[in-house]
């Protein structure tokens, strides 16, 4: 039987990857999201995987408002990006790996057994919200990854509790399947962020809102029903335009189906949007349930 052996939620901001390029040194606190993104690669190998589930966002890449699934299974050949021109403008590295072909049939087509109605593609292209974690987490791409995208950016959107359930059943399918697997879930999703509007640059004044230490505190809690009632699309949408990327962190907090993290760090600075790290551990994954 296939089995859930690490679970992450890893930040995709395009900017990160590149202060470890620079000239200057990072700052502590970009230094310190870098050296807990770095824990959590270690956490990756030594869980052993033999294939990656990456879910995932998408911005305006490949879909746009007039045609945006909720959820989608990514069932092309490989998976591949980012585009050039996010590649040329923050000096972003390539990802290029097979998709788990087999794998990704298996959620879309178990999918609708479980009341999943996963929309698919099989021209699945992606952008730095996959590149960008997977680039931190994998960089030999040497894995196969099963793309989920859930869609955070295009009204409407379901509502947080879907994305835990639908988090859930993506490990009840995986669990349920009879191939001997070892199975990576790697998660990305945002905190209090605004790209092009008058929140753009409020973390350089202020790190971190009244929504980030609540939601912050319930995740410390665990309290999976307190995260899902202050994630409704007008209560994220109002601390800034891309902060209904949280929805990943629900996901994340579906497939960990009670199971608390067995790392968290919190970092709110004014040099980059305040992030969450978070990862389980096999044994937390597996032993770990409310």
């Amino acid at each position: 039987m296939a089995r859930i052996v690490h679970l992450s939620v890893v930040p995709h901001d395009p900017v990160l990857p590149g202060l470890s390029k620079g000239s200057n040194p990072p700052s502590p606190d970009a230094q310190r999201l870098l050296d807990g993104i770095a824990r959590m690669r270690l956490g990756l190998e030594d869980a052993r995987p033999d294939v990656i589930v990456m879910a995932g966002s998408d911005h305006l890449c490949q879909f746009f408002f007039n045609n945006m699934p909720p959820f989608l299974i990514g069932k092309a050949e490989r998976i591949a990006g980012p585009p050039g021109y996010e590649q040329r403008d923050w000096r972003l590295d390539t990802y290029d790996a097979p998709i788990a072909g087999r794998l990704a049939r298996h959620l879309l087509t178990q999918g609708f057994e479980h009341e999943v109605d996963f929309a698919y593609s099989d021209e699945f292209i992606v952008d730095h919200a996959f590149s960008v974690p997977l680039n931190f987490m994998r960089p030999q791409a040497d894995l196969p990854v099963a793309p989920i995208f859930l869609n955070f950016l295009a009204p409407p959107v379901p509502p947080a509790r879907r994305y835990r359930k639908v988090g859930g059943l993506v490990r009840q399918i995986v669990e349920d399947w009879d191939e001997d697997l070892r199975v990576a879930v790697i998660c990305t999703g945002h905190m209090t962020n605004g790209v092009g509007g008058p929140y753009m640059l409020r973390h350089s004044e202020r790190p971190e809102s009244d929504w980030d230490r609540t939601i912050n505190a319930a995740i410390l809690r665990n309290d999976v029903d307190d995260l899902v009632a202050h994630s409704s699309w007008e209560e994220m949408y109002a601390q800034g335009n891309n902060t209904p990327g949280f929805l990943g962190f629900i996901f994340a907090f579906g497939v960990a189906d009670g199971a608390p993290p067995t790392f968290h760090d919190y970092v709110a600075s004014r040099n980059q949007p305040l992030m969450i790290l978070l990862e389980w551990s096999e044994d937390q994954l597996n032993g770990g349930r409310a």
